[in-house]
C-alpha cells in the first residue's frame, strides 16, 4: 500500500478499518464520509457508521477537528 491506504480485510467494520490505518479514534461518524462505487461504476457518498462493514472499493475519509 502506499501513503494513506492500507490493507483491509474481509468482513472488518469501518472502526477497525480506521483503527488498522492508524486513525485515531473516531468520538462518531459525523466525522467520517465514505465514497463507494456501484455495480453500475456511479458513487455513492454516505456517511457511515463505526460498526457499517467495508466493502471492496470503499473510500472512507476522516475529517479533521482541531477539538
Amino acid at each position: 500500500p502506499g501513503p494513506g491506504t492500507s490493507k483491509i480485510r474481509r468482513g472488518m467494520t469501518m472502526q477497525q478499518a480506521l483503527a488498522q490505518g492508524g486513525a485515531p479514534p473516531a468520538r462518531g461518524s459525523e466525522k467520517l464520509r465514505l465514497n463507494r462505487t456501484r455495480a453500475d461504476g456511479t458513487v455513492q457518498q454516505l456517511e457511515p457508521r463505526l460498526n457499517d462493514p467495508v466493502q471492496p472499493g470503499d473510500v472512507l475519509f476522516v475529517k479533521e477537528s482541531l477539538f
